[in-house]
């Protein structure tokens, strides 16, 4: 283990004391491709340590960056409770003949003030979603659904000066002393790994990067090197994704790299499916699904929304289903407890469906790191949902993806909300050391 101590320093040399600051740390080699995150604990005086385990050997590069100072996460909170649930405004188009008529909708009717509203809610997917009622349409009538741009402008004076250029995230590097360290060769840190099976714990440090390539330190993970190699791992397997458009990443690289056959289904959208595709020589299906409102996509048609929690009780289970979850790009502009809510509903889903059908792999992909956006995203938005994902699903027979840690630890792509397709594909490889384990 190596532990570094650092804080931060204004412009004039002095020490900030601030409480709180959100920080990334890392090691990276870039010569051979390796990388790997670091623990970081605040001191709660100004002071922070980061904690680091030395995994390959060679010269290694100690990287921390500020992503976020605490005035800034101060002014982001402060904007969630004056705009809790409207930070970003989303409308339904309801469609009679040729009649279009737009409403707005969120997770409380408060915001529409005493108009009369449809109520969307399923309280059993943990969902909570009005419309504004137009005037002489069914609630029941069929339409689509979009997001709008927040309006406004949420800064007070001043405070724009806490925020990169565009409002987005500072990550400044922080330099110190040593900046570099020589590994010596220890011992195989790979060696005596576990087989990978369903509810494994997760360390702090899961993993690492050598030659671009993954390294697990929960398990034995795969690596295929062509397609075949793929083919053989889900012969006969059934793979149900749903989510947002990280995990329809997953779709999209499976589709490329098995080659599968796409079926059009009406009126759905490459966005936000339902998508299906297939390969009857192997005896693969792969599906998608967006998980329902709230999400920021095109016209989506509203009767092909399904909330994840009512999908998976379609599911009828079984040792060759594959079940694929990621959840919280299109949540953090709300309060965490409705984060909350719509992922203890998917639980109780899961647990149904291990319950009926205990043989099922069902996998959680985490949030990933992205760039800007960091009054209604970025990455503390996501860190903080992260948070809360894993604490739901503590102590399940599930697989994690650690997209969080797979997308830290990398240094030669920049962040971005839909990561690279080598690092998909390294998730997908530790996604089949499940589905076929060494």
């Amino acid at each position: 283990m190596f532990h570094v101590v650092f804080r931060a320093n204004d412009e004039r040399n002095n020490t900030v004391t601030n409480i709180g600051d959100f920080y990334r740390a890392s090691i990276i080699s870039k010569k051979s491709k390796s990388g790997a995150v670091g623990i970081i604990t605040d001191h709660q005086n100004g002071t922070y340590a980061a904690m680091f385990r030395l995994l390959w050997k060679g010269k290694v590069t100690i990287r921390i960056q500020l992503v976020l100072p605490r005035q800034t996460i101060d002014v982001i909170e402060r904007i969630s409770r004056e705009r809790p649930v409207d930070l970003i405004k989303f409308q339904k188009r309801y469609t009679v003949g040729q009649q279009e008529v737009d409403k707005q909708c969120n997770v409380d009717p408060v915001i529409f003030k005493n108009s009369a509203v449809c109520n969307y809610s399923d309280p059993h997917a943990g969902v909570w979603w009005y419309c504004e009622k137009p005037a002489n349409i069914s609630c029941n009538s069929s339409g689509y659904h979009a997001a709008l741009r927040f309006e406004g402008d949420l800064l007070r004076t001043g405070e724009e000066k806490l925020f990169g250029r565009g409002s987005s995230a500072l990550k400044m590097p922080i330099s110190g002393h040593p900046s570099k360290i020589n590994v010596n060769k220890g011992g195989d840190v790979l060696a005596n790994r576990r087989r990978c099976v369903s509810g494994l714990t997760t360390p702090q440090i899961s993993g690492f990067y050598q030659r671009g390539v993954w390294n697990s330190l929960v398990c034995k993970n795969r690596h295929f090197s062509q397609a075949s190699e793929w083919q053989q791992c889900l012969q006969g397997k059934t793979l149900h994704f749903f989510g947002d458009s990280t995990i329809r990443q997953w779709w999209e690289h499976l589709v490329r790299i098995l080659n599968l056959t796409e079926t059009d289904i009406s009126e759905a959208i490459s966005w936000t499916g339902p998508l299906l595709a297939r390969s009857p020589v192997h005896d693969i299906t792969v599906n998608y699904r967006i998980h329902g409102p709230p999400y920021r996509c095109q016209w989506t048609r509203t009767f092909l929304i399904k909330y994840v929690a009512n999908a998976i009780d379609e599911i009828k289970g079984g040792p060759n289903d594959v079940v694929g979850i990621t959840i919280w790009a299109h949540f953090t502009s709300y309060p965490v407890e409705v984060y909350r809510k719509r992922m203890e509903a998917v639980r109780a889903a899961i647990e149904r469906l291990l319950h009926r059908s205990p043989e099922t792999l069902v996998v959680i992909k985490s949030a990933n790191t992205r760039e800007g956006g960091v009054i209604i995203a970025g990455d503390w938005h996501a860190y903080r949902l992260d948070r809360v994902m894993r604490e739901v699903f503590r102590g399940m027979k599930v697989v994690l993806v650690d997209a969080w840690e797979m997308t830290n630890a990398q240094h030669w792509h920049r962040d971005f909300i839909h990561p690279a397709e080598d690092i998909i594909v390294q998730e997908l490889e530790f996604l089949c050391s499940f589905v076929c384990p060494l």
